[in-house]
Order: structure tokens, then C-alpha cells, then sequence
């Protein structure tokens, strides 16, 4: 007998992507602070329980944003924060990996940059591919994230390629790559010659996969979106050459997936926060803290 699957419904219900409102419509005329901006491109992570309120997050947090906006970013974070955490626990989940990347205005993402997300979690993928798991002494496969959720919470959101022209853009992503990539030893994650290859690959599909059009969320909107190179969401960063940008990135897991990945970097302890400010003085960064 075949072993039953128990797998967490999936949130964009039967779509590689789906936008869903966070902040009331009454709200949104209202923008918190609106001269908010970026002094310096860092970002923040953390991996661990869900995060309820603002007492909950870490010490760092305050820090990183003290060194990097020009105001306070609760007003706009926890409103997300209160949506996304409830959509997790309805799936049974209750730990994620939170990434907050602050960028200042820039032309790098002019031209877009269309890809899919791996998957995540996968023993001996380096946390970025998932694998099928059977529990010992059991007939049961665990099921595993296959999606993610983000927002803008300052200037423009994510690009995805319209619901109708997924598929489409997806083969050819297939296509293209096959195409371009070459024979190589490749034995590490930072693969100079795989990174070329997606490259190359980004440049022709910028072109290719242009007159399928954009979907972008709306102001207060999120985007949950499905991960893997076969049914996951074709997406790119905006352009953001317009002004200051606030991106915040979660990805649900279980508790022992996040704590394996977490050692997979060196990090011994669990929870864990910790920024990164490549442009800023030793002396103002955080070193990777304890949650």
C-alpha cells in the first residue's frame, strides 16, 4: 500500500501566486511616516517562533533599524506581521524565516531579473531544496513549505508574470537554461560557472518573457507564491531605481528544518537574529546575536 501524504494545504490556492490584503482599505490613504527612507542597503533575518507582537522581536532588530532608516518601521511591519502569522498557524505551522532587506535607490534591477525560487530545507541541499521525507516505523510522508510569502513595505512590490502566461514562462525559463548551461564540476554553492549560466539565462528571458506583461500586489497587499522550478511563481525584483525600497521575505518551516539550516551557517544557538550592513564600519555592525 502506497504511504498516505500529509501535507500542509498549500496558500495560494491552485496558483503559482496570490495577492491577499493585510492592511484595512480604510487605512491605506493614511501612509505611517510617509518620509520614511533608506540611509544604508542591509537587511535583517531571523529564524524562529512566530513573532506576536513587537516585544517579541529581538534586541538586533532595533539595533539594525536604529542604523538604517530614518524612522520606525513597526508601524508598518506588524500589520503584515499580524496577517502572515495567522495565515501560518491556519496552515500548522508556527516558526518561519524572516528576512527584512533594505536597499537604496538603485538601477541594478532596471532590466528584470525572472526566476523561480528553489525549494528549501532539503538534508544536504544547503537549506535551498526539498525532499521527501518517511517517517521511521510509519506508513506517512511529511509534507514540506513549497511556498512563501513577501511585501513591499516601502516602494515598489515584487513583479510576477500574469496568473495566464505562468506555465509558458516557466517551460521557457526550462528551455533557456538547457540552452545556455554547460558542462562543469561544479562543487560548491557559490558555483562560478552556475552563476554565469543564470546570468545569461535572466538576460534572455528579461527579453523573451517581456510581452507576457507584469502583475504587481497593490498598496497593503501581500504575495503568497509557490516555490521549485516546476509550479513555482516566475517573479523579479522591481525596478527600483524611483526611490528607497523595504522588502520583507518569509519563509514558513518546521522548527528542526530552521535549526538545521541555522547550523548549516555555524550558528549554534536557536532562535537566531542576526544584520548584515556590507557599507557600514565594523564598529556598527551587529555580529550574529542570540536571539
Amino acid at each position: 500500500m502506497s504511504p498516505k501524504i500529509m501535507k500542509a494545504k498549500r496558500a495560494p490556492t491552485g496558483a503559482s501566486f496570490e495577492f491577499r490584503g493585510y492592511r484595512p482599505r480604510t487605512k491605506l490613504s493614511t501612509s505611517p511616516d510617509p518620509d520614511l527612507h533608506v540611509a544604508h542597503n542591509t537587511y535583517w533575518s531571523y529564524c524562529g517562533p512566530l513573532l506576536v507582537d513587537s516585544k517579541n522581536l529581538p534586541a538586533n532588530f532595533h539595533e539594525w533599524a536604529l542604523a538604517t532608516l530614518s524612522g520606525s518601521l513597526l508601524p508598518r511591519l506588524m500589520p503584515f506581521l499580524r496577517f502572515a502569522n495567522g495565515v501560518l498557524k491556519e496552515h500548522g505551522l508556527d516558526h518561519y524565516w524572516l528576512t527584512i532587506r533594505a536597499t537604496k535607490a538603485t538601477s541594478e534591477f532596471d532590466k528584470p531579473r525572472w526566476h523561480t525560487d528553489n525549494t528549501f530545507f532539503a538534508p544536504g541541499g544547503g537549506g535551498f531544496r526539498v525532499m521527501q521525507r518517511q517517517s521511521e516505523g510509519s506508513g506517512t510522508l511529511g509534507w514540506q513549505t513549497d511556498w512563501k510569502v513577501c511585501t513591499a513595505l516601502l516602494g515598489p512590490p515584487t513583479m510576477f508574470i500574469p496568473s495566464e502566461h505562468q506555465a509558458e514562462a516557466r517551460r521557457t525559463q526550462r528551455a533557456t537554461k538547457r540552452a545556455l548551461e554547460t558542462e562543469h564540476d561544479c562543487n560548491s554553492i557559490r558555483c562560478i560557472a552556475c552563476a554565469a549560466t543564470s546570468d545569461a539565462v535572466r538576460e534572455q528571458l528579461a527579453v523573451e518573457l517581456e510581452p507576457m506583461g507584469v502583475a504587481q500586489a497593490a498598496p497593503g497587499e501581500c504575495a503568497f507564491f509557490g516555490l521549485g522550478h516546476e509550479n513555482g511563481a516566475m517573479h523579479s525584483e522591481p525596478c527600483m531605481s524611483g526611490g528607497d525600497r523595504i522588502f520583507v521575505n518569509i519563509v514558513p518551516g518546521k522548527e528542526n528544518e530552521l535549526k538545521s539550516l541555522v547550523a548549516k551557517w555555524g550558528m549554534e544557538s536557536f532562535p537566531r537574529s542576526w544584520w548584515i550592513a556590507p557599507n557600514l564600519p565594523m564598529d556598527r555592525q551587529a555580529s550574529l546575536q542570540k536571539y
